[in-house]
């Protein structure tokens, strides 16, 4: 039913990953698939959609003129040979079974493709998601749906997930990024301009299988700084801002080469965090320029009088006076001691700030 160019990408694109897909699709159920933003999900469902060991329905919300429940129901009614025009919900949810109840007694097992489905996450209701599923019940041949997703749908629409909606969506299924082989494969199929293979490596490697931003790298007019490149910098927020304060905090420490005991399994799962690592160096350092970093308290109070008094000396009495106010423990030792802690700090180096010590008088902070 469809000519995507993803068919020429050939039977050993992404072997793993079919072969998930095809286990969930063999055994007919249902599943979501949950992966980073801009990934490349899509461009794994297109070539999927044109595989023939199923008979697939391509949904893709991008295509919607708005995000509403009619014009989904007119998008998928569309897809599967119907003619939307003019007829109410009610109307297009019975055409749409009816036209999917015809041609799955034609062509026996149906896989229904829904590409970025959480863009209706503000759409979503109990009658809604309700429908969808009984999509899956109105033939003797299977059916079977394919979501998309950011998060968990029970996270991003629980009072939509009750009762049989909450074990139906429940199945999920973790996209992690591509594979360097997969990504040259992705890259030949877009006819992309020639790229020296030692550029093309290195690039693979920075982009950690992450296909929207492989193709941002690519085409960055400052490939020697690429963390300076605001494109980079715009996808490195969108990865950051989309996860829950918990998972935030555990990639800032990661950042900052900090241990972290249990590594979230949302994380692990999209493939952000590969065993104990972020999974591209890009994201480390955005993260440590950008995201807040709770300083120690002695550091943190030195930080500030030194900020206050940027270019600036800020003599050592000062600095006795602010940090360790009436205490014994004032002294040149400690002071050089927590000199050497700010000035490895992570954090503020990313910053680009600089100490500098004025001999026998006190410190200087500098922005680089």
């Amino acid at each position: 039913m469809y000519n995507f160019p993803e068919k020429a990408l050939g039977p050993d694109f992404a072997s793993d990953k079919m072969k998930q897909f095809r286990q969930l699709i063999d055994a007919n159920l249902s599943f979501v698939v949950i992966s980073l933003p801009g990934v490349g999900v899509s461009c794994f469902l297109k070539f999927l959609a044109v595989q023939d060991f199923a008979t697939f329905i391509h949904v893709d919300l991008y295509s919607l003129p708005s995000l509403s429940l009619h014009e989904f129901y007119k998008l998928l009614l569309t897809e599967l040979g119907g003619k939307p025009s003019g007829k109410s919900d009610e109307r297009l949810i019975e055409e749409i079974k009816k036209n999917l109840r015809e041609l799955s007694q034609k062509r026996g097992k149906i896989v229904i493709i829904f590409s970025r489905f959480d863009q209706l996450k503000n759409q979503f209701n109990p009658t809604f998601l309700s429908n969808i599923q009984s999509l899956t019940t109105i033939s003797n041949s299977p059916v079977v749906e394919i979501f998309t997703s950011t998060k968990p749908l029970y996270k991003i629409a629980p009072d939509a997930l009750t009762g049989g909606n909450l074990n139906f969506y429940s199945e999920e299924l973790y996209f992690k990024p591509y594979t360097k082989d997969d990504l040259k494969k992705l890259l030949k199929v877009d006819l992309a301009k020639p790229v020296s293979a030692s550029v093309l490596d290195e690039l693979m490697d920075l982009s950690g299988g992450h296909n929207q931003l492989f193709r941002i790298l690519l085409s960055s007019q400052k490939q020697q700084n690429l963390s300076l490149d605001r494109f980079v910098k715009m996808q490195m927020k969108e990865l950051v801002d989309y996860l829950d304060y918990h998972q935030r905090k555990q990639l800032q420490k990661l950042a900052l080469g900090k241990t972290v005991e249990e590594i979230d399994e949302y994380l692990e799962g999209v493939g952000l965090v590969k065993n104990s690592q972020i999974f591209t160096p890009l994201l480390s350092e955005y993260i440590k320029t950008n995201m807040p970093v709770r300083l120690p308290a002695k550091e943190n109070i030195l930080f500030k009088l030194l900020k206050e008094n940027i270019g600036k000396t800020v003599t050592k009495d000062e600095i006795f006076a602010a940090v360790w106010p009436d205490s014994e423990e004032a002294t040149d030792w400690a002071l050089d001691a927590l000199i050497y802690r700010m000035r490895n700090h992570p954090y503020l180096k990313a910053q680009g700030y600089i100490i500098e010590s004025q001999k026998k008088v006190g410190y200087t902070l500098i922005a680089s």
